[in-house]
């Protein structure tokens, strides 16, 4: 069912990630890409800047956050593995799903896990600079009361 001749009613969030992809050029395994990427450009800005600072065990609990979401793309690597294998399920619409199968799972283990990976690595190497900024700025505010404590008292 088509509302205005514009996205069906049954299938909103379809259409939606149809419609981005298009715009944007993204397949459906870039989309996250993009928004990590994102995030890891927008935290190497801010941490420049000075205008981030972030609760260590803030950045701690992102960093086991993030790892995790690592493992489980390893996870599904290796399960897509087995989907990257010649399923021999007959002829005709079997085949091709069979070849389709293959593509996805072949596609899963050489781009998409890769990059994803890589992706998340250098969102955490970001987070880590923005805590060691913070560290570094903390550090220096109480090197600074204390010098000035020591000026004001003899």
């Amino acid at each position: 069912m088509v509302e205005d001749g514009g996205a069906k009613l049954d299938n909103a969030g379809g259409f939606a990630f149809e419609k981005y992809s298009q715009e944007s050029g993204a397949g459906w395994w870039m989309v996250g890409l993009i928004d990590i990427q994102a995030a890891t450009k927008a935290i190497a800005a801010a941490t420049e800047a000075h205008a981030l600072s972030i609760d260590p065990h803030a950045v701690d609990s992102m960093l086991k956050k993030l790892t995790a979401m690592q493992d489980e793309l390893n996870k599904a690597m290796l399960k897509s593995m087995q989907l990257g294998t010649r399923t021999p399920l007959g002829g005709g619409y079997a085949e091709q799903v069979g070849q389709f199968n293959r593509e996805i799972g072949i596609q899963v283990v050489s781009e998409f896990v890769p990059k994803l990976t890589q992706a998340i690595e250098d969102l955490k190497s970001e987070i880590k600079k923005c805590r060691d900024s913070y560290r570094q700025m903390d550090a220096a505010a109480e090197a600074d009361m204390t010098d000035i404590q020591g000026r004001i008292q003899p």
